[in-house]
């Protein structure tokens, strides 16, 4: 069977991705380390599950078995899967290339299932990828079904050990039961060596809510491509990502909401900052198809640019099939505010830290929408590094409880 044909610019979702490293990569599922040498991440959340991974692989966890979670064999875990799904989302074109490739060349599974009414469940997953591109790709690869009125809150830290040029190909699938509620947070910061992508696919039934809130710092380049699906009645999904290029950094975003149930609703945020030559690109594709009487769709995309080289596009599209909506979106732009800036250089500000400070404003538009609040701690910490601005906002970033 031969191997399927990776993205490339000429196709319209994927023209802002740099693609160079996926192409250069060995697609062998790489061997992974057999511990962790070191802690990559000192504090554990407290009362989450904690589960670590090395190259997608499980090495250990940090908590009491939990029977709600369980590692699978890729083949086990493929079909049982995909009737969860949507056939069209399963089976689609190039978009899903990376996802079919991760179930192809991946040996393990995380998968989280909660039966109806079950107690709520809190895990976090720790995934290092230790190995160089040209010996082998990182396939991260969990699968989550909550059932009827469960809440589930999920923690993923993306990173790697020292400054190794890894690839990363992970997958994420979610099937939401009626009235089941999720929690996902996405910490991405790999060395700027590295490469990284993901693939994730949700599946909203009636009343329940999906809330996503990524934070993108690392990865010399990194794409996520999101698809999901609002298919019950008032189903619920919340968006918001943060990305910081630095220097030739480029990350890419495409997520694609549908709506299907009537009265489901959407709210996208986006902020992105691009220092020197970095690149940053949000593709936000809206849905609402003829079913989805009522829906309700809000997107706000912005931009900033610090450096001369830097680029972002910003990109909200709307496919309405139905007069009975509400859907409004905005993108923009732009530079440091320059009376703003003014207004903190007067009150005796240096320039340095009046820049970090408007930085720092900008982006807490997302990071401040994250719990618990111990992690919006962690996060604010590694945002404040990514913009060389620790020094400079003193009472803004540290630790919480």
């Amino acid at each position: 069977m031969s191997a399927p044909a990776l993205p490339t610019n000429r196709d319209e979702n994927w023209r802002y991705a740099n693609l160079r490293p996926l192409a250069k990569a060995r697609l062998e599922g790489a061997p992974g380390s057999p511990g962790m040498s070191t802690n990559p991440i000192a504090r554990k959340l407290a009362g989450f599950d904690r589960w670590y991974f090395s190259d997608g692989h499980f090495v250990e966890f940090d908590a009491s078995p939990e029977a709600r979670i369980r590692l699978l064999d890729a083949r086990q875990a493929g079909e049982s899967f995909a009737a969860l799904l949507d056939s069209d989302l399963a089976t689609a074109g190039v978009d899903f290339t990376l996802a079919r490739i991760n179930a192809a060349r991946g040996n393990e599974v995380l998968q989280i299932e909660l039966p109806d009414d079950s107690p709520p469940l809190n895990v976090e997953l720790v995934y290092r990828a230790v190995t160089p591109a040209a010996n082998g790709t990182s396939y991260p690869r969990v699968q989550i079904v909550a059932g009827r009125n469960t809440r589930l809150r999920v923690v993923e830290h993306h990173l790697t050990t020292g400054d190794v040029d890894a690839v990363v190909n992970a997958s994420f699938d979610v099937a939401l039961r009626p009235g089941a509620s999720l929690d996902h947070v996405r910490l991405q910061n790999c060395s700027n060596a590295s490469a990284v992508f993901d693939t994730l696919v949700a599946h909203v039934g009636e009343d329940a809510a999906y809330r996503l809130r990524t934070v993108t710092l690392g990865g010399l380049t990194s794409r996520s491509t999101a698809f999901i699906k609002l298919a019950g009645r008032n189903a619920r999904c919340e968006l918001t990502a943060a990305s910081i290029a630095n220097g030739n950094q480029t990350h890419d975003l495409f997520a694609e909401i549908e709506h299907i149930g009537a009265g489901s609703t959407t709210r996208e945020i986006f902020r992105g900052i691009a220092n020197e030559r970095g690149k940053l690109a949000f593709n936000g594709k809206m849905i609402v198809r003829e079913t989805a009487l009522d829906a309700d769709s809000d997107q706000s995309l912005k931009t900033l640019l610090t450096g001369n080289g830097a680029e972002a596009a910003a990109r909200p599209q709307l496919e309405i099939h139905t007069d009975r909506v509400r859907a409004k979106h905005g993108a923009t732009t732009g530079k440091l505010d320059e009376q703003m800036l003014f207004y903190l250089l007067s009150r005796g500000l240096d320039r340095p830290a009046a820049q970090a400070l408007l930085q720092w404003a900008f982006i807490e538009d997302v990071i401040s929408q994250i719990e618990p609040a111990a992690l919006r701690g962690e996060i604010e910490s590694q945002v404040a590094a990514r913009l060389h601005s620790v020094a400079a906002l003193p009472g803004l970033v540290g630790e919480r409880t």
